[in-house]
């Protein structure tokens, strides 16, 4: 068993952000947390007059052998640290958007939603994980980039709802005829079936 470590919790530096309004970054430059002396419960800073937990929280061991306390951070120490900590940004190749808008307009734009623990359409689920193997990214990728792209693609939203009445081909994408000779999208429904 270890031996109980006495540490103390002290405020530093205040992190708020007074411009984040403006979509910049500036601090006032308060070095450490005040409590009021009028009022010892209130949590706002005498000195920048902001909360407490605004000010960044540090542990000092007070149980250390040093001579002096060593402080241990608990938080971000800056704004450079959230930058790191972001996702990154996912990057498709040509070939992978060609792809996706291709098998986004064969399936109509929509993933089929779960129901009472399954999905809706088995198949249609099958084929969209298939697909999602294929071209190397995940279901959540290719649903996230369908949504993000359903109104940017030309005619995403046009050809999936009018194709029973489209005069042009006189009705024949209701029967399954379609553009003809499309390339990427009959390659994909061919290989898929009519989903």
């Amino acid at each position: 068993m270890e031996p109980e470590r006495l540490t103390e919790v002290c405020y530093r530096e205040c992190m708020k952000n007074h411009a984040a309004k403006l979509g910049t970054y500036a601090a006032d430059g308060c070095c450490e947390y005040t409590p009021e002396e009028n009022y010892p419960i209130s949590l706002t800073c005498a000195a920048c007059g902001c909360h407490r937990n605004f000010h960044r929280k540090a542990l000092i061991d007070l149980s250390s052998p040093s001579a002096s306390p060593t402080t241990h951070l608990a938080g971000p120490s800056s704004s450079a640290d959230l930058a790191s900590k972001r996702r990154s940004r996912t990057k498709f190749t040509d070939e992978q958007k060609a792809r996706m808008a291709a098998f986004a307009e064969a399936i109509g734009w929509r993933i089929p939603k779960k129901e009472g623990g399954g999905y809706a359409g088995r198949k249609e689920e099958d084929d969209v994980a298939r697909f999602c193997k294929e071209i190397g990214v995940s279901r959540q990728v290719f649903k996230v980039w369908m949504h993000n792209h359903k109104s940017t693609v030309p005619n995403a939203s046009s050809t999936t709802h009018t194709a029973e009445t489209s005069p042009v081909d006189g009705g024949a994408s209701a029967a399954g005829g379609g553009l003809g000779g499309c390339g990427i999208e009959d390659e994909i429904k061919a290989s898929y079936g009519a989903i």
